[in-house]
């Protein structure tokens, strides 16, 4: 098939949630179909990754997005009464580059990767169209504004009721949608809907952890992420001012890494309190979980499956997490994951981590485990069916 492929941010280095999701699928896709990749980048230095992009796709333009211009268009989409998130991702030039394309291509199949892009090709009648929510915007924003003061949290209300009406149209809209876990799907229970929503888990490289062994002395207690999300931000928060100095009260030595890029000056002053270490951008994580003991990942506000649980599991590292972010597991028995969710939990699990060790059976059992659960290859085969029946229902694709 010739497939149009959309996507809200450049599907590359793979080294971030949405980023990892998008470039496997379209690698994925690739082996069978020719993709024309549309994508916006958010920083000039990301237009070089067209280069390594056109390993996978026939076609690939990336399109830069202006934060200071595009947020006066979420303004003025909420004076619409619309959610401010379609006004942010609405962009003239990607409007133009979607009409061209559509004009100049015949496509068999239309993918759009997060519903942030889904208005450009809404209304677009007789081409197959599938949307790759991964999880529900309108959740997160809900869950925001619960832990934002007034007027903050009237902003995110706003905008999480706005985007279950939103992502309800867009289901509608579309042939297909796809969601990473059911607990995304809550806002969409009634049968209008249920026939449209497939299922696809992400998956982890699993190879590119196996080199790493657990053979840690270290109290080093480690988060991973991007750093300006403000989920990741409340979380390593959270744990600097509520949780570290518990775990430090009965091990001193602890230290606690926080490892990410772009951090933000409310996360860069945590470096200064002692124990606590920002490291910013790293060519490579796996050094740094390499050394670890513990991974914590306090998250209070989240949604979908969390890549940096599969992540820590896959390199030999215990978890301590809270049933927010493990909420996309459909069970977290067969990995070494504690989950607690008040700082005194979060404390007491990690000193009891802190004097323990997995064993080298018990590293490669778990990553066994999550080769035969979360492995990309054997997870998004499940688009070939979905394809199938949105291409043509009934019926085998043959093109």
């Amino acid at each position: 098939m010739k497939i149009l492929f959309l996507a809200h941010r450049v599907p590359y280095p793979p080294n971030k949630g949405d980023k990892i999701r998008s470039f496997h699928e379209i690698k994925h896709f690739s082996k069978k179909h020719e993709i024309h990749l549309l994508a916006f980048c958010h920083n000039p230095d990301e237009l070089e990754f067209d280069k390594p992009l056109k390993k996978y796709c026939s076609d690939v333009t990336l399109i830069p997005l202006i934060c200071r211009r595009q947020r006066i268009l979420s303004i003025l989409s909420m004076l619409k009464r619309k959610p401010l998130t379609e006004g942010y991702f609405s962009h003239p030039q990607m409007w133009e580059e979607v009409r061209n394309r559509l004009n100049t291509f015949q496509y068999d199949a239309i993918f759009v990767y997060s519903s942030s892009m889904s208005p450009y090709v809404a209304t677009i009648k007789g081409i197959p169209k599938l949307l790759d929510f991964v999880d529900s915007d309108a959740s997160k924003w809900l869950q925001y504004a619960e832990y934002k003061a007034v007027p903050i949290s009237w902003l995110y209300s706003y905008e999480g009721k706005k985007m279950v009406e939103f992502e309800r149209e867009m289901v509608l809209a579309f042939d297909a949608s796809i969601f990473v876990s059911a607990r995304e799907t809550r806002h969409l229970l009634d049968d209008n809907y249920r026939d449209k929503i497939h299922f696809v888990q992400n998956g982890i490289d699993i190879e590119y952890f196996s080199d790493l062994r657990p053979e840690r002395s270290s109290d080093i207690i480690i988060f991973t992420g991007a750093m300006d999300y403000y989920p990741n931000i409340d979380a390593v928060t959270f744990f600097a001012n509520d949780i570290f100095p518990l775990v430090r009260s009965v091990c001193p030595s602890a230290q606690f890494l926080i490892v990410g890029s772009q951090p933000t000056s409310k996360v860069q002053r945590l470096g200064n309190r002692e124990g606590i270490t920002v490291t910013g951008t790293v060519p490579d994580v796996r050094p740094y979980m390499e050394k670890a003991k513990v991974s914590v990942i306090p998250l209070r506000i989240s949604q979908g499956i969390q890549n940096k649980i599969l992540e820590a599991v896959a390199a030999g590292i215990p978890v301590v997490t809270t049933s927010a972010a493990s909420a996309g597991f459909n069970s977290t028995e067969k990995m070494p994951i504690t989950v607690a969710d008040s700082a005194g939990d979060i404390a007491d699990n990690i000193i009891r981590l802190l004097g323990e060790s997995l064993s080298a059976d018990r590293v490669d059992a778990c990553r066994n485990y999550l080769n035969n659960n979360f492995n990309w290859d054997k997870n998004l085969l499940a688009f070939d069916g979905i394809f199938n029946q949105a291409v043509s229902p009934g019926s085998q694709v043959t093109h």
